[in-house]
């Protein structure tokens, strides 16, 4: 599996790299064009991580993507470490691939919305008020 980490220092990669070793994981790091993967040797259980740093990298690596087809997830700057976000990114990607991960997820953040939307079409929100509609149905039973 490769995980390519888009605008992070060369110099700053390594430290990260260290606390991500894991058998089979190859992490390529790109901070210029000149650097940028073919996006078609890709396969779906690569990890492509777009880290957002103050100050905004030289090169907008997300219109290239897009142009691509290429599936990445955008890292922004938190109150937590690099490495920890980066962990939380791959553990569950990891999840999704395969099945399993060998690191922590994080918790998942609850929805905000709370409330009924008879036009929404997003498959979480109807997944969300399915599992409520059968819980009340299974508890008046």
């Amino acid at each position: 599996m490769k995980l390519v980490l888009l605008g992070q220092p060369a110099n700053e990669v390594s430290a990260l790299a260290a606390q991500l070793v894991h058998p089979g994981l190859q992490i390529l790091s790109v901070d210029a064009l000149a650097q940028a993967p073919d996006w078609s040797t890709l396969t779906p259980n690569d990890l492509v991580l777009l880290l957002a740093r103050t100050p905004a990298p030289s090169i907008d690596w997300r219109p290239m993507l897009m142009a691509s087809g290429q599936a990445f997830q955008v890292i922004h700057p938190s109150d937590h470490p690099l490495h920890q976000e980066v962990l939380w990114a791959l553990g569950h990607h990891l999840r999704r691939t395969v099945g399993d991960s060998p690191w922590p997820l994080r918790r998942e953040i609850p929805a905000r919305w709370q409330g009924m939307c008879e036009t929404c079409s997003d498959p979480e929100c109807e997944h969300l008020l399915f599992r409520r509609l059968v819980g009340i149905s299974a508890s008046n039973a």
